[in-house]
């Protein structure tokens, strides 16, 4: 019996420490993961969401975008709607990642054909045990929509 108590956590220690990684153990994984999935999402609506790569710092932005868009339109729009196709393109295609790290913070200059190039930022969240990389999107703050002066 405990020959094969043993056996077995060895087999399930061999399992776990084999596995792959997940691509969000890495910030440019959790970039490039981010950026597959965006792509997807064009032809397959049902693809695996991008949303959760997300810092949440950005969700927060997100999710006050999705706000002010709900109160426009009058029907409830959700914070990954923000990124629906047709709201987020590419200027151009990614070919190289390099990574600059900090503590918590992840710096990614992402190059391009003809010298085309992009700067995103990476945050460490999650827990001690369990840490992953979110992609933290530089959304400008909201302004303020404009009021008729006659409105309280």
């Amino acid at each position: 019996m405990a020959v094969r108590s043993f056996a077995l956590a060895l087999l399930t220690a061999l399992i776990v420490s084999c596995s792959r990684k997940p691509p969000d153990a890495t910030p440019d994984g959790a970039l490039q993961e981010w950026l597959e999935r965006m792509d997807a999402r064009v032809t397959d609506p049902h693809a695996e969401s991008p949303y959760e790569l997300l810092s949440k710092a950005t969700h927060d932005k997100l999710q006050k975008r999705a706000e002010r868009v709900s109160r426009i339109e009058g029907h409830r729009v959700e914070p990954e709607e923000i990124l629906a196709e047709g709201r987020f393109a590419l200027r151009f295609r990614p070919r190289r990642f390099t990574t600059s790290t900090s503590g918590d913070v992840a710096t990614i200059e992402v190059a391009g054909d003809d010298g085309a190039h992009a700067t995103v930022r990476c945050v460490k969240e999650g827990t001690k045990n369990d840490p992953r990389w979110r992609v933290d999107l530089a959304l400008p703050d909201l302004a303020d929509l404009p009021r008729r002066p006659d409105a309280p």
